[in-house]
């Protein structure tokens, strides 16, 4: 727990450009991730079907 509040006192102390900046990167990263979830959470694995056949693929009686 010391640690916990070690990284908060460490965090209120830093100046606010310095700390902006060492936010950027994990604001970059979570609006990635909120942008791709819709996209992950409507793609559902739809059954496997049969391709369907080709004419070329077809057996011409010889």
């Amino acid at each position: 727990m010391n640690v916990i509040n070690d990284v908060l006192m460490w965090l209120e102390s830093l100046p606010a450009d310095f700390a902006f900046l060492l936010a950027i990167p994990f604001a970059v990263a979570l609006a990635g991730w909120l942008v791709d979830r819709p996209k992950r959470v409507r793609r559902r694995p739809r059954p496997a079907a049969a391709p369907k056949p080709r004419a070329r693929d077809a057996l011409h009686p010889g």
